[in-house]
């Protein structure tokens, strides 16, 4: 990759069966689509570490390393705990990443791309049940039809108030029923955010020179305004402003609005071996120490950040208890090791606004 070249993903709708699995997509939102099908994630590695509520899909990249034959497909996943309530300042204790790859020859998929051609053909009855509702790895079924999988009781609970309930009698006479573990169910979309593909092209190299950074830096003052209005409650309106016009320069923040301006809509920076665009240099985020890989004890590298326009797309709500980030830096392996699980959990920083 040349120096100081990016890639920028954007966000379009996509018919949710050009989503699955064996066309290898970069998306965001809806079912993971699981890359190796046999050897899941279980539900206890993806629950949050503060309210242990299950996890929900976020986005997954689509990022082959080329160099060896051992990562001819690989697939980098986030997840995140949807309460508001456990999304912290700069912490990532509710989210987690994990890199998946194959070879091209492989248990699941064919040598040769697939045709984009709208048909079952692509049976997963031998490969691990998932939740009906998020589509996680599914240990536990339904008591009574015993054909609906489910990652945990909260999910299955959910599942039987939001549909199930009716469905059931009728599942339980039926000999074969035809099911796509990757569609999103009426439930589901009560906890998923809503999917979409993730397109990804490169960045302008043209400086944008229509920002202006008074506009850009009161729109961070007005941000944390709006913050600490959420937090403080009595404060009064001229306090706010008094304490927000107080606020230093912010360099990182400039540099930051400059380069976004040259397309506002992207929702993801890849830049393998690059460097994060920070959002913000008031929090400690880039002070964080990268650790090594757990697996295979070399270096991890930066390769790409999710930025903060993506929650624009994904109905999370405005309101102060919604998730919330300001950028989400992920460092991988930098071998792509093969050692450990088939889903590794890899690094990520995030990056907040809230001073």
């Amino acid at each position: 990759m040349a120096k100081n070249k990016v890639d920028i993903g954007f966000l379009e709708e996509k018919s949710n069966w050009l989503l699955h699995p064996k066309y290898f997509p970069s998306k965001v939102g809806g079912k993971p689509a699981w890359l190796d099908l046999k050897n899941l994630p279980n539900p206890t590695e993806l629950s949050c570490k503060i309210c242990n509520d299950p996890f929900v899909f976020l986005c997954q990249i689509y990022a082959p390393f080329e160099e060896s034959s051992d990562h001819f497909h690989r697939t980098l996943f986030i997840f995140i705990c949807r309460n508001g309530s456990c999304c912290r300042k700069n912490s990532v204790e509710n989210f987690v990443v994990l890199r998946c790859q194959l070879p091209r020859k492989n248990d699941y998929y064919s040598y040769e791309p697939y045709e984009e051609v709208q048909c079952n053909d692509f049976p997963m009855e031998k490969w691990p049940k998932v939740c009906n509702l998020c589509g996680m790895k599914g240990p536990s079924h339904c008591s009574k039809c015993k054909k609906t999988f489910y990652c945990s009781r909260k999910h299955q609970i959910l599942d039987w108030q939001k549909g199930h309930k009716e469905l059931c009698p009728q599942l339980q006479i039926e000999e074969i029923v035809k099911y796509n573990e990757f569609t999103v169910t009426e439930a589901g979309k009560t906890i998923l955010f809503k999917e979409w593909e993730l397109i990804v092209d490169d960045e302008d190299e043209e400086e944008a020179t229509d920002v202006d950074e008074n506009k850009e830096m009161e729109k961070l003052r007005k941000m944390i305004q709006e913050k600490r209005a959420g937090t403080l409650g009595n404060v009064s309106e001229n306090e706010l402003e008094q304490y927000t016009r107080t606020l230093p320069e912010d360099k990182v923040f400039n540099k930051f609005s400059k380069r976004i301006a040259r397309h506002p809509d992207q929702v993801l920076r890849y830049d393998r071996g690059g460097t994060p665009l920070w959002i913000t240099g008031h929090t400690e985020g880039t002070a964080v120490v990268v650790p090594n890989c757990q697996y295979c004890k070399e270096e991890r590298q930066f390769e790409f950040q999710v930025m903060p326009q993506l929650l624009n797309f994904i109905n999370v709500g405005i309101d102060f208890n919604s998730i919330d980030w300001g950028v989400l830096a992920v460092y991988t392996c930098k071998a792509s090791c093969t050692q450990g699980p088939a889903y590794k959990e890899e690094f990520m920083i995030k990056q907040d606004l809230t001073i």
